[in-house]
This record gives C-alpha cells, sequence and structure tokens, in this order.
C-alpha cells in the first residue's frame, strides 16, 4: 500500500509533537512587522479553548470557525457569527487535542501557524499576536522560511541542529517585552507552518539537538548565504572573538549561486563618501590610489586605517565584506565575493557538501570549530 504525502506529512507532525524530547513551547511575535488594528482568525484545523487574562475558559472554537477580535472602549471584543464576547485585555486560544492550526486572516500572505495563539491590547490601541509554539514545529517552520529552496535532507538537518541551536542560545530576546523571540531578520525569519514533508522529516530525525560550547551552553550558531570561499572572524564583524566563530577556507561556497557580484558607483561619489564619513584626504593622489586601487586575498576587517569594511557594506548596501576594488573610466567597481556577514556556516557551501555526501555533523563541526551536539535534555538553561 503506498502512502500519500499528506499522510506522511501527518504522521510526522505527530513525531514531532509527541516524540521522546519532552514538550517545549516558546512564543514567537508574528506578524512582527505591522500594526494590526483588528484581526481575523480562522480556525483551519483541530480544536481551541479560548480563555481570558485570568485563565477562565470562555468558549471552545472548532474547525472552519471564524473569529474577529479588536478593540472596544480599552477592551478585547471577540465577534463571531453566533456570539459577541468581551474579553478584557488578553485572550489566549489553547489548541486541544491533534494538528491545531490556526490562520490570521489576510489578503497576503496567507500563513498558517500550528498550536496556540496569544492577542494582547497595547496601550497605543494596536493588538500584538504572539504564536505559542512547540519548539520543533517553530525549528521545521524557521528551516523552511530560511532555506526552502533546498532540495537536500542531510542540509536539512544541518539547518534545523543550527536552527535550534540558535533559538536556545536567544530564548530571552524580547523577554522585557513580553515574548521570547520575533518572526523576522532580528530574531530568525519564521513564516509559520512548514509545509515541506523534506524538512519535516529531518527536524525529527534531529530533535532536540544543539551544538554546545566547552561549558556545555548552546553555541551561537549564526549562518549566512555564501562565505566567498573564506568564512569570517566573528570579532572582524562584531568586535568579540569566540573560539568556534573562526575563519576557515570554505571550498564548498566557491561557484556557488552568491558566490560572486559586482557593484559600481561613481568615482566622485565614492570619494565623497570616505571625505565625508571619515575625513579622508581625497587630494593626496597616494591615499586616493588605495582606495581605489584594493585587494583582499584572504578577508580584511579594515579598508585602510579606522574605515571599517563592514561599515562600507553597510551604507552602500554591498553583498558582503570580501571584495576588491578597482577603477574604470570615471566609475569604481566593486568584484566581491559570498553574500552576507560571512561568520559561522555558509549556507550554500553548507548545502554543496551535502550533495557530496558530507552527513550533518561533519558539516556543521566544519563550520563551527570545536563544537559537540548534544541534546536538550542535556543542557541547562543559559543564564
Amino acid at each position: 500500500m503506498k502512502i500519500s504525502r499528506a499522510a506522511i506529512s501527518l504522521i510526522i507532525t505527530l513525531v514531532l509533537s509527541f516524540g521522546a524530547q519532552a514538550r517545549r513551547d516558546i512564543r514567537v511575535r508574528i506578524y512582527s512587522d505591522r500594526t494590526f488594528k483588528s484581526v481575523q482568525l480562522v480556525i483551519f484545523s483541530g480544536n481551541y479553548e479560548m480563555s481570558d487574562s485570568s485563565g477562565t475558559v470562555q468558549k471552545a472554537w472548532n474547525k472552519n470557525d471564524t473569529l474577529t477580535i479588536k478593540p472596544v472602549n480599552n477592551e478585547l471584543v471577540v465577534f463571531s457569527s453566533a456570539d459577541t464576547l468581551f474579553m478584557g485585555k488578553f485572550i489566549r486560544l489553547q489548541s486541544k487535542g491533534f494538528l491545531n492550526i490556526f490562520q490570521v486572516l489576510l489578503p497576503d500572505p496567507k500563513r498558517l501557524y500550528d498550536d496556540n495563539i496569544l492577542i494582547s491590547l497595547r496601550e497605543d490601541g494596536t493588538l500584538w499576536l504572539i504564536n505559542e509554539v512547540e519548539l520543533e514545529h517553530y525549528v521545521a517552520g524557521v528551516v523552511q522560511a530560511e532555506a526552502g529552496i533546498a532540495k537536500n535532507i542531510e542540509f536539512f538537518k544541518v539547518q534545523a541542529v543550527a536552527v535550534r541551536t540558535f533559538t536556545l542560545r536567544n530564548i530571552e530576546k524580547h523577554a522585557a517585552e513580553g515574548y521570547q523571540l520575533c518572526d523576522q531578520t532580528h530574531c530568525q525569519v519564521y513564516k509559520g507552518r512548514c509545509g515541506n514533508t523534506d524538512i519535516m522529516l529531518a527536524t525529527s530525525k534531529t530533535a532536540g539537538e544543539i551544538m554546545v560550547d566547552t561549558s556545555g551552553q548552546p553555541i551561537m550558531a549564526v549562518f549566512h548565504s555564501n562565505s566567498g570561499g573564506q568564512t569570517a572572524n566573528s570579532e572582524d564583524v562584531w568586535g568579540k572573538a569566540i573560539y568556534y566563530l573562526r575563519s576557515v577556507n570554505d571550498p564548498y561556497s566557491i561557484g556557488q549561486n552568491s558566490y560572486s557580484w559586482q557593484k559600481t558607483m561613481p568615482r566622485t561619489e565614492w570619494l565623497e563618501y570616505l571625505r565625508k564619513n571619515y575625513e579622508y584626504p581625497i587630494n593626496i593622489p597616494s591615499e586616493v590610489k588605495q582606495v581605489t586601487s584594493f585587494q583582499q586575498a584572504a578577508r580584511r576587517a579594515y579598508l585602510v586605517d579606522n574605515i571599517s569594511l563592514r561599515k562600507v557594506r553597510e551604507d552602500l548596501k554591498l553583498r558582503s565584506t570580501f571584495f576588491n576594488i578597482s577603477e574604470q573610466d570615471d566609475q569604481i567597481v566593486f568584484s566581491g565575493k559570498g553574500f552576507g556577514h560571512g561568520v559561522g556556516m555558509s549556507q550554500e557551501g553548507a548545502m554543496n557538501m551535502a550533495r557530496q555526501g558530507f552527513n550533518y555533523i561533519d558539516i556543521l563541526k566544519f563550520y563551527y570549530l570545536g563544537i559537540e551536539i548534544t541534546t536538550l535534555d542535556q543542557i541547562s538553561p543559559t543564564e
């Protein structure tokens, strides 16, 4: 009997939710780049109970039920086809049973979310939406958002361990605001429920696995698109040396999709940028030559003196700091390699390693030096 992909997806979902690892829920603010004055939800699958800030259950909601939530006189009011409920300043929709999924009804984007949702009324009259989601559901969702274009289960294992590790390391990034992580690049990109069976399988196979440092704590598992053939030292980008974030020669990133790039700008504009921002002596020919004919055989942190390549990259919106500079007529040409900050794992390099037959543990240890892989049950929370 042939099992459909939908059935496989359901099985993996249940494994992710009720596997050997103890269930761990995290709070992620969703649509954190938007402002909501009201919100409309639909119960896509499963059953939910709605409770107020005291924890009192007010109503049960079932599949296909639609509810609209908006503030009226500083209180949240829930409207449905049959009821109008006054709820206070906080609402919780708690999932019950298996495969509980909700959707925030927006014209774009259309996303599904696993598990629970919390809705709070802010002092300015806007609403915050917080997805209280099981960790492995969240990991699979982030892997799809950050690396869903890949088609290799071994790479998805790599990305799942990196995402899970980063999550645990940064779990209280927004604690002062009443949730733990946001859904933007400030934390990790999260666009809701994973619909890719291969990603779900990879997440399930690595469930609970994280990378730890010599003190047994989750590492800063940063990653980027392409290293350009050489990753960067952490201190060259963020000013702090971390032993497992060392520069490594990365032949696996060479020739991949984001390996090389080029950008041009007027020579006068480039020199004016340097004069204005760094008081650079653009009237001295020997000094000008240093910034119009610049080569990096290996990654460097500075253009000249105190001019940080990271700052230049940010200001000029370049794809990386790993670039050469040359003149062509009255133009400056930036010829670069790589995409992203360059620290930690190159995603395209890791994809290439997976295609070549490396396993996920070998790939992680290639990019993160001197780390070990353990499970969540073996560590204590980071202070």
